[in-house]
């Protein structure tokens, strides 16, 4: 009975024993993975502060491992759509002073003449009265005085024209203001002064580039179905008080629309890589959106990379397009793994808030 007992006990330790070492090995392999550095559920990163920015700092081996990769930004190949608002300029202020100045120029074409004759009789009667007084001298200074007004008044309508042109140039530009000047017919000002085409002041934003689009579309605010082609025309020298933007006139050869008629445009604007101010496409994957605004990671270096924001304003079917400002053609930037990265960030931002 004794020998059964001990037999017993010596079976039970060996399978406690057998026991441990089961649980110690098929345990080895999770106590491996929870302490394994390359592990993609964890980042294993660390954030940097340089120059009051916060850099996530990731080692290339957990970069691939986590999924991270990279890009690098290229010039945008797909046209820009611009909208924007405009609407149709009454040219009533145009016409009086494009009349008034026909009207002085009129009056300077007749004052010539009457200078010219002015100025043969004073210097007749001058001669006249040198020799032997063959002319009184009231009559010469009568003569003189008819001499003197005469181009007084030339000069005093001239400085109306120069004014005149100066107002013109100031409200319509200088485009305008040589096509009023012009002595010969101008096909455009005369289908907007006859009321067979409309002028038309669009507003683009600051953020557009520096190509303008020679046409754009349009369309009314509260009527977006009919739409008219418009032509640029010039630069306009007045901004729009309720939109804010460089301004430019465009010509439509429509008088259907109404003046003062609030319109929406619209117009494609190619992109060029020769532009001082190139188009950068951002794809849509590499944003990660906080606080309303639109992020991406920049690589700075192999295992740096630094947030920042982007404009949204030009949406593309993949992405966005930027001006290139502080991100350059070339830059790299993270296409996949930004939410992560983020997440990242955010664990740092709870960690300082705790130990603090």
């Amino acid at each position: 009975m004794k020998n059964k007992l001990t037999l017993f006990v010596v079976i039970q330790g060996i399978l406690i024993a057998l026991l441990i070492w089961l649980l110690t090995y098929l345990g080895r392999d999770e106590f491996n993975n929870a302490n394994d550095p390359t592990d993609t559920k964890k980042i294993n990163s660390y954030i940097k502060k340089e120059n009051g920015l916060d850099f996530v700092v990731i080692s290339k081996v957990v970069q691939i491992n986590s999924g991270i990769k990279t890009e690098k930004i290229k010039v945008a190949t797909h046209a820009k759509t611009i909208t924007s608002y405009g609407n149709v300029l009454s040219l009533d202020t145009l016409i009086e002073q494009k009349n008034k100045l026909n009207e002085i120029k009129n009056q300077i074409d007749i004052l010539k003449n009457e200078f010219i004759r002015d100025k043969r009789n004073y210097e007749r009667f001058k001669s006249l009265n040198e020799d032997n007084k063959n002319i009184s001298d009231k009559a010469l200074q009568e003569s003189q005085v008819a001499y003197q007004t005469t181009q007084l008044n030339l000069i005093k309508s001239q400085a109306l024209i120069d004014g005149l042109e100066q107002n013109i140039r100031v409200q319509w530009g200088d485009k305008i203001l040589a096509m009023v000047q012009s002595p010969s017919s101008n096909s455009i000002l005369d289908f907007l002064l006859h009321d067979k085409a409309r002028l038309i002041r669009i507003t683009l934003s600051t953020n557009s580039t520096n190509d303008v689009p020679k046409d754009i579309s349009l369309s009314l605010i509260d009527n977006r179905n009919d739409q008219f082609l418009a032509k640029y025309l010039s630069e306009a020298p007045q901004l729009d008080k309720n939109l804010q933007g460089k301004t430019y006139f465009y010509v439509t050869y429509n008088n259907q629309l109404r003046f003062d008629s609030r319109l929406i445009v619209s117009a494609s604007q190619s992109n060029s890589s020769n532009n001082s101010n190139k188009l950068l496409f951002i794809p849509k994957e590499s944003i990660v959106w906080n606080s309303g605004k639109a992020w991406i990671y920049l690589k700075t270096a192999e295992d740096k990379f630094v947030r920042k924001s982007i404009d949204t304003s030009v949406e593309d079917n993949d992405g966005w397009m930027i001006n290139e400002d502080q991100i350059k053609e070339n830059d790299e930037i993270v296409v996949s793994g930004s939410q992560l990265m983020l997440s990242e960030e955010f664990k740092y931002q709870i960690k300082n808030e705790n130990d603090d």
